[in-house]
């Protein structure tokens, strides 16, 4: 269900366009918010606060986790779908959840037969680092988006770049419709340019 909405198909009058001035703003927006997630967790500690159990309570660190495991798992999927193709569309980001389950599941493993507690070193720093990842990821992705006027989520520039290399259009970014809907704000955009 969500590979249907991730990757639905925009119109065929609006494909190879660019991104408008308010889908730039609302992209710039975004990079703001995720940079300041990533300034909040950044720090002369490190992963060291995540270590604390006190963490697993506050519900914005939750709602941090799944929002980055739910973009690692696209980011996959978009850039299996560029490099490997189509096929690879449902697979990648199931094997991705996978992998993202199964390294959670063996780190907390390890914290608790080596430390006694599930949640602290290794499993805290595998989640800081994979948030603190996955955060400046989004910021990159979103600025570059903006410059090269993206249309669509922004994982979708990254396809864009990869085509590019090829020398080649890529049909990835002509599907790639956005969770936050950016595609959306795309859409409305490049319909009242072709009525201009």
């Amino acid at each position: 269900m969500v590979q249907a909405f991730v990757f639905s198909r925009r119109p065929a009058e609006s494909k190879h366009q660019r991104t408008g001035p308010l889908g730039r703003v609302a992209r710039l927006a975004l990079a703001v918010l995720f940079a300041a997630g990533l300034a909040s967790i950044v720090g002369p500690d490190g992963s060291a606060r995540f270590r604390n159990p006190h963490i697993l309570t506050e519900p914005s660190a939750w709602l941090l986790h799944a929002l980055m495991a739910l973009i690692y798992v696209l980011l996959v999927g978009a850039l299996a779908t560029a490099v490997i193709g189509p096929a690879s569309r449902r697979r990648a980001p199931l094997i991705a959840a996978v992998i993202l389950g199964s390294g959670v599941g063996l780190t907390g493993l390890l914290g608790q037969v080596a430390y006694g507690a599930a949640w602290g070193f290794p499993l805290a720093d595998l989640v800081w680092t994979f948030d603190v990842i996955m955060l400046a990821e989004q910021v990159f992705a979103l600025i570059l988006a903006i410059v090269l006027g993206t249309p669509g989520c922004e994982i979708g520039v990254w396809a864009e770049l990869i085509a590019r290399f090829r020398g080649r259009r890529s049909s990835t970014v002509d599907g790639l419709a956005c969770v936050i809907g950016l595609h959306l704000l795309d859409r409305w955009e490049m319909r009242r340019r072709d009525h201009r």
